[in-house]
C-alpha cells in the first residue's frame, strides 16, 4: 500500500467513521442499561455498584487487547468484534419477553460488550499509527478522542431521549442495526500490520508483551508511567464522580424529569468534544507541560458544583451550575488524556506502541468504575447532603492537581 503523506486520508476517514458508529451505539447501550437498573430501583448505589461491575471487564481486557492488537491482524479484530456485538444485541433481543430486565442478565450483557470494547479501543487507536504520517499523530490521536467524546455526547443523551420516549428495547433495536452497519464497513478497511513472531504460548506471550511495556513505561520512559497514574488518580475523584452523580442529581436531589437529564448529558457530554477540538487546534498553545493548569480548572469546577447544591439555592440556579460544571469536569481531564496518549504513542516504538496505548487506556478506563462505586456509595448514604458528596470529591481532587505541577513541568 501506497504510504499516506495525509491525515484524512481514505483509510484514516473510513476507520473514523467505523470508530463514531460502534462507539456511539457501545456508549448508548453502555449508559442506558445502568440507568434503566436505577429507573427500576431507585438506588444510586445500585446504580454505581453495575456502572462499576460493567467495567471491570473492560479494565482487564484492555491491556491484553493491546496485546492482540500489536499481534494480530487489526482489520480482522475490528470484524470479529463488530460481529459478536451484534449477535449480543440480538441475543438479549430474543429473550426480552422472559427475563430481559432482570438485573443479572442486564449485568451480564454489560459484562460482554465491555470484554469485547477492551478489544476493540487498544486494536483501534493502534491503528491510527499505521494510517497517518508521524507528524500528524497528534492530530490523529486529537481525532481518535474526539470520537470518543461524540459518542459520549451524543450516546447517552439521545440514548436517554429514546429510553424516555419509547422503553429500553427499541434502544436495544436501533444500536443493533447500526453494528450490521458497522460490520459492512468494516470489510472495507485497509490497515497494515506489524508483522511479529509470537511464542509458542499465548499466555507466555502475553505476560513478555505486558512485561516489555511495563518496563518500558516504568524505566526508560517513568514520565509516561507517572503521568498515567495522575490522570487514573484524578479521575476517580472527577469523571467518575460526574458520571454517576449527574443523574442521580438532577433526578433525585433537583426532581427534574429525564428529558433534562437528556439535555444536562449533552451538555456535559459536549465538553469533552469541545475538550477534543480545542486540543486538535491548539496543540501547540496547550502543551502537555501545562497540563497542571486544567487539573486545578477542574477541581474548581467541582467546588462551584457543590456550593450551589446548598440549600437555599434555586433548583433551576443547581441544574444550570451543575451542568456546566460537568462539561468543564470532561473538557479538562479530556484534554490531559489526549495529551498523555498522544505524547505515549509519540515516545513508544511501532511494535509496543498498541501496548503502551491500551496500559494508559486501562489505567483511565479503571479510575471510573472506582469513582462510580464509591460515589454511588456516597450518594446513597448522603442522599439529604449531595453537597458534602461533591466536596468530597474537591478534597480528593485538590492534591492531585497540586503534586500534578512538578510532572508535567518536566515533560518535553
Amino acid at each position: 500500500m501506497e504510504k499516506n503523506t495525509i491525515l484524512w486520508n481514505r483509510d484514516f476517514s473510513l476507520l473514523t467513521v467505523v470508530q463514531v458508529l460502534a462507539l456511539f451505539a457501545n456508549t448508548t447501550l453502555s449508559f442506558v442499561l445502568p440507568l434503566y437498573i436505577l429507573d427500576l430501583s431507585g438506588s444510586p448505589a445500585l446504580f454505581g455498584l453495575v456502572l462499576a461491575l460493567a467495567g471491570i471487564p473492560l479494565i482487564l481486557m484492555t491491556p491484553l487487547g493491546g496485546v492482540i492488537a500489536d499481534r494480530g491482524k487489526k482489520k480482522r479484530i475490528i470484524i470479529v468484534v463488530d460481529s459478536c456485538t451484534t449477535a449480543i444485541i440480538v441475543l438479549y433481543l430474543l429473550i426480552t419477553n422472559h427475563f430481559a430486565s432482570a438485573v443479572p442478565v442486564i449485568v451480564v450483557k454489560l459484562f460482554a460488550l465491555n470484554v469485547l470494547q477492551g478489544i476493540y479501543m487498544p486494536t483501534a487507536l493502534a491503528s491510527v499509527r499505521f494510517l497517518v504520517p508521524k507528524d500528524k499523530l497528534v492530530p490523529a490521536n486529537a481525532v481518535a478522542n474526539l470520537i470518543f467524546s461524540l459518542a459520549n455526547a451524543t450516546g447517552p443523551a439521545l440514548g436517554t431521549i429514546l429510553y424516555a420516549q419509547f422503553g429500553i428495547f427499541p434502544v436495544l433495536a436501533a444500536c443493533g442495526a447500526i453494528f450490521a452497519f458497522v460490520v459492512i464497513l468494516d470489510l472495507f478497511l485497509r490497515i497494515p500490520n506489524q508483522k511479529q513472531n509470537p511464542p509458542e504460548k499465548f499466555w507466555e506471550m502475553v505476560k513478555s508483551d505486558l512485561q516489555k511495556s511495563l518496563h518500558f513505561m516504568t524505566k526508560e520512559k517513568p514520565e509516561i508511567g507517572n503521568i498515567s497514574l495522575l490522570i487514573f488518580l484524578f479521575s476517580i475523584a472527577s469523571v467518575g464522580m460526574i458520571l454517576v452523580g449527574l443523574p442521580v442529581l438532577v433526578i433525585q436531589t433537583l426532581s427534574l424529569d429525564m428529558r433534562l437529564l437528556a439535555l444536562s448529558q449533552g451538555v456535559m457530554m459536549g465538553g469533552g468534544v469541545l475538550g477534543g477540538i480545542l486540543i486538535g487546534s491548539l496543540d501547540k498553545k496547550l502543551p502537555i507541560s501545562k497540563a497542571h493548569w486544567l487539573f486545578a480548572v477542574c477541581s474548581f469546577s467541582i467546588l462551584v458544583a457543590a456550593l450551589v447544591l446548598l440549600p437555599g439555592i434555586p433548583y433551576e440556579l443547581s441544574f444550570f451550575i451543575v451542568t456546566v460544571s460537568g462539561a468543564a469536569i470532561l473538557l479538562t481531564t479530556q484534554i490531559v488524556v489526549i495529551q498523555i496518549m498522544a505524547y505515549a504513542q509519540l515516545k513508544s516504538p511501532k511494535e509496543i506502541v498498541g501496548k503502551i496505548s491500551a496500559v494508559v487506556m486501562a489505567l483511565v478506563i479503571a479510575a471510573l468504575p472506582v469513582g462510580q462505586l464509591l460515589f454511588g456509595w456516597l450518594f446513597e448514604r448522603l442522599y439529604r447532603f449531595p453537597a458534602l458528596v461533591l466536596f468530597a470529591a474537591v478534597i480528593m481532587t485538590a492534591p492531585v492537581a497540586l503534586f500534578s505541577v512538578r510532572h508535567f513541568r518536566n515533560i518535553q
